[in-house]
């Protein structure tokens, strides 16, 4: 923490800027303390951090809080009782002594929740009583727990060309690998046939990075798969290993029955399974890579789009809309409630985004800043987690191309064979 006069402001977690190669801590939380007497330019830099944190910053009159741009740092706060804000759900919840809403149970027991393979709740729900979740772009403000949107803040720019997208993308992987090497950190990655993954792996290829992929099957013996193939060769490329691990399909009720599982699903507020077979290996690592830090390849659909690919996409801001794009119990009263709810809370509406997609607002505030965030969480029992991809410049660079170039992911592929020549083939 930092202080001047009345003011004092907090980084909590990992943040770093690429664009300016500034990578220690305390540098950061200094240039923060300045800038937040102007609001800004304040803003002006939470738009160039990377890595995964919050910042608080606090005054007599006010305390807010701020997340990093894809906001997997996750916040949650009380909307009852003592003001209270924390990482986890159930820290909220056990202190302002709150139980599990009504609606929880039915909706994670109906079919259709059940159905799917990424679970995350509608709106800024969680599972208990008077406790949601903070999303990108918005921040806390205590005691009065209301959230107030700081982006957009000026309308979407003009159009830019493939070039400008691989440019920003390389700036910012290389400023990763900058940051992990002055941390001194070992990076740890899953590794698969996906562009995100290789892009990543393209950055950290020389900072002996220790490569994964997983391959589930029924009984958790296979080890074969495109993903496990891809990561293979790229490996091999590079004269690195890659680790295949073999997990089940499903988990039985005696494998989530240990002190991983348990906290694992208190972490997770409950909603998203009972444990994790591959989180569970990733947890042996700790003792043999202390230094370890786990970058996920998480941000590169919010720079490429989501929803627009999709039937149900968004064509205005509507609680309708947004639920059928969610697409779980679309048209419950409580699916929709909670939409509703969302929508006046983060003032989620065609006029505040200013002319950006809102497909690419909600799959980026409401998918990744809730399950995205909570993925994230979850890793954190295993090692010290962060974000591969994760800049609100570099999104906003992305969300100016042409549909056409985001979906063909040129800049991707591009990037990944300037960082990586050895690949270009692999990927062409």
């Amino acid at each position: 923490m930092a202080a001047s006069d009345d003011r004092h402001v907090a980084v909590i977690g990992i943040a770093f800027d690429p664009e300016r190669g500034l990578y220690d801590h305390d540098v950061i939380l200094e240039q923060l303390l300045g800038d937040s007497r102007n609001e800004e330019v304040f803003l002006e830099t939470l738009d160039r951090l990377a890595g995964r944190f919050a910042v608080v910053v606090h005054t007599p009159a006010r305390t807010e809080i701020y997340q990093d741009a894809m906001g997997s740092r996750s916040v949650f706060y009380s909307t009852a009782g003592p003001a209270v804000a924390a990482s986890h759900a159930e820290l909220v919840r056990e202190a302002i002594g709150t139980h599990f809403a009504d609606f929880f149970i039915p909706f994670i027991t109906s079919r259709n929740y059940l159905q799917r393979d990424v679970k995350y709740l509608p709106g800024v729900a969680t599972p208990y009583e008077n406790v949601l979740q903070l999303t990108p772009n918005t921040k806390l403000v205590m005691p009065e727990q209301r959230t107030e949107r700081f982006w957009p803040r000026e309308p979407i720019g003009g159009a830019l060309e493939n070039g400008a997208a691989v440019d920003s993308l390389i700036h910012h992987l290389e400023g990763m690998a900058a940051f992990v090497t002055y941390q001194k950190r070992r990076p740890v990655m899953g590794l698969t046939a996906g562009s995100d993954s290789r892009g990543m792996f393209a950055a950290l290829k020389d900072l002996d990075p220790y490569v994964f992929t997983y391959v589930r099957s029924e009984n958790g013996t296979a080890v074969n798969s495109k993903d496990a193939r891809a990561a293979r060769e790229a490996g091999e490329l590079h004269g690195l290993q890659t680790n295949v691990w073999p997990i089940q399909n499903r988990l039985g009720l005696n494998a989530v029955d240990d002190s991983f599982s348990h906290a694992y699903r208190l972490a997770t507020a409950y909603y998203r399974g009972a444990g994790s077979a591959w989180l569970s290996r990733l947890a042996e690592l700790r003792s043999d890579i202390p230094t370890g830090i786990f970058i996920r390849g998480f941000g590169g659909e919010i720079m490429r789009g989501f929803y627009q690919l999709l039937s149900k996409r968004i064509v205005h801001v509507s609680v309708g809309q947004l639920s059928n794009a969610y697409d779980v119990n679309a048209g419950s009263k409580i699916t929709r409630r909670f939409f509703a709810d969302m929508m006046e809370r983060t003032q989620f509406t065609d006029a505040h985004l200013q002319g950006y997609d809102p497909n690419d607002i909600f799959y980026w505030e409401h998918r990744m800043g809730t399950w995205g965030s909570v993925s994230l969480t979850e890793a954190d029992l295993a090692m010290t987690s962060m974000v591969g991809y994760n800049s609100r410049n570099l999104y906003m660079t992305f969300m100016r191309l042409s549909g056409a170039d985001r979906a063909s992911r040129v800049a991707f592929q591009r990037a990944t064979s300037a960082l990586a020549p050895k690949l270009a083939d692999a990927i062409s």
